[in-house]
C-alpha cells in the first residue's frame, strides 16, 4: 500500500450489542478488479442508512451508499478510464461489507458506478448523485420505458411525483421536466416552493381532502389524467391516493421497494400495472435484506444484471444530463463534524426531522 494511504481509518461501523452505528478503527479496505480506492470528501445520507442500522446490518460492517471522493489508487482491469487525482462521486452497498460503505475516510468503489464531476457542480453537491438520483431513472426510464437518453414525450404530457420533495421525487421533477412532462408535485404546503424551484408546474397538498385533491388534478388535466407516475413515499394510502389522481389514462405507477399484493393492486388499481422500484438490484449479488426482522426465512433481494447495466449506463450518462438537461442536486444541508455527526442526523431522519433537504457529512477535514 502506498505511502501516503495508511492501513487504518475511521469509519461509521454496524455495533456488536445495539443495533446502531458507532465511529470505529477498521482497516482501509483492498481492491479488487475493477474498483478504485478513494478518500472521500462528503457521504450524502439517505433513509436506508439508519434503517440498515436499526433493522439489516450485521456487527461490523461498513454503513454508508452516496459519496464523492477523489481517487488515490487504482485497482486492475478497470471499465472506466480513471487515474489518481480524479474527483469522482456515485454509489456503493454501504450496510452489508465490513470493507465497502461510504461513511468512511476510504472507499473502494466500483469504476463503473461512478461519475467524474463536472466542473459545473460542488463535490458536497455530487454526492447527492446515488441511491435517489438512480431510483429516480430507473421509475422514469427504465421501468416506465421513456427514452434513454431523455426524448421528448407528446406536448402537454401531465406527470404526477408523489412526495415530490423528497430526494427521489426532487430528481423525478428534473428528469421529467428533462423528458418533456408537465409535472404535478404532490407535497406538504411548506415544500410548494422548494418544488417549484425545481420544476413543478402544479402543485397538490396531500394534507387536504381526498376529493379535493382528486378533483384538482382533474381539472389541472383537464379530466384526462396521467399516464404514469412515480410515488416515493409508497405507503398503502399513498399509492391508493395517487392512483385516484392519475385518473382514466393511468396505465403504470412506480412505488419504492415492495409493491402492493396482486389482490390489493386488482382490487385498489384494477388495469393499472403497479411496479417496484428498489435500486439494491443493480448491484448484481443476491443478499438477504432482513437478517435481524425476526423472519423465518431469509429476506433476499435478487440480483439483476439488467438493473446493473442500466446502472452502468446512468453513471456514464449522469454528466450530460447535468450540463446538457439541466439535472439539479438535492438542496442540501453539510455537517462539518465529519463521521461523529452521522450519529445525530441518523437520529433526526428516523424522527421526522429532515425534510426538503439532503444531510451531507464533509468527512475528509
Amino acid at each position: 500500500m502506498s505511502a501516503q494511504i495508511p492501513q487504518t481509518m475511521k469509519a461509521i461501523v454496524q455495533q456488536e450489542k445495539e443495533n446502531w452505528i458507532s465511529v470505529q478503527e477498521v482497516p482501509v479496505p483492498t481492491l479488487e478488479d475493477n474498483e478504485v480506492l478513494i478518500k472521500v470528501l462528503y457521504a450524502a445520507q439517505n433513509p436506508t442508512d439508519w434503517k440498515h442500522a436499526e433493522w439489516i446490518s450485521e456487527p461490523g460492517v461498513i454503513n454508508g451508499c452516496d459519496f464523492s471522493g477523489e481517487v488515490v489508487k487504482l485497482g486492475n482491469n478497470l471499465k472506466v478510464d480513471l487515474k489518481v487525482g480524479d474527483k469522482i462521486a456515485g454509489t456503493t452497498h454501504g450496510g452489508i461489507y465490513k470493507d465497502r460503505g461510504s461513511y468512511a475516510e476510504y472507499a473502494r468503489i466500483e469504476s463503473d458506478l461512478c461519475f467524474k464531476i463536472p466542473d459545473s457542480l460542488k463535490p458536497e453537491e455530487a454526492a447527492t448523485f446515488g441511491v435517489a438520483w438512480v431510483t429516480a431513472c430507473q421509475a422514469l426510464l427504465s421501468s416506465q420505458g421513456n427514452a434513454f437518453p431523455p426524448e421528448k414525450v407528446p406536448e402537454g404530457s401531465w406527470y404526477i411525483i408523489y412526495g415530490a420533495s423528497s430526494s427521489v421525487g426532487s430528481f423525478a421533477i428534473t428528469l421529467a421536466k428533462s423528458l418533456g412532462y408537465k409535472v404535478i408535485g404532490v407535497a406538504s404546503k411548506h415544500s410548494f416552493e422548494l418544488i417549484k424551484s425545481y420544476g413543478v408546474d402544479e402543485t397538490l397538498d396531500y394534507n387536504d381532502p381526498e376529493e379535493e385533491i382528486v378533483k384538482k388534478a382533474k381539472e389541472i388535466t383537464n379530466g384526462e389524467g396521467v399516464a404514469l407516475a412515480l410515488d416515493t413515499i409508497s405507503k398503502p394510502e399513498t399509492w391508493k391516493l395517487t392512483v385516484k389522481l392519475m385518473s382514466k389514462k393511468a396505465k403504470q405507477l412506480n412505488v419504492i421497494l415492495s409493491p402492493p399484493s396482486k389482490e390489493d393492486n386488482d382490487k385498489y388499481a384494477p388495469g393499472i400495472t403497479i411496479k417496484s422500484t428498489l435500486m439494491y438490484t443493480l448491484f448484481g449479488k443476491k443478499f438477504n435484506f432482513n437478517p435481524r426482522g425476526g423472519s423465518e426465512k431469509p429476506n433476499y433481494i435478487p440480483a439483476n444484471l439488467e438493473d446493473r447495466k442500466f446502472g452502468e449506463k446512468v453513471f456514464e450518462k449522469t454528466p450530460e444530463f447535468i450540463e446538457k438537461y439541466g439535472i439539479k442536486p438535492n438542496p442540501i444541508q453539510v455537517r462539518q463534524g465529519g463521521l461523529t455527526d452521522v450519529d445525530a442526523g441518523f437520529k433526526e431522519m428516523k424522527e421526522g426531522k429532515v425534510s426538503g433537504k439532503k444531510l451531507v457529512y464533509k468527512i475528509a477535514q
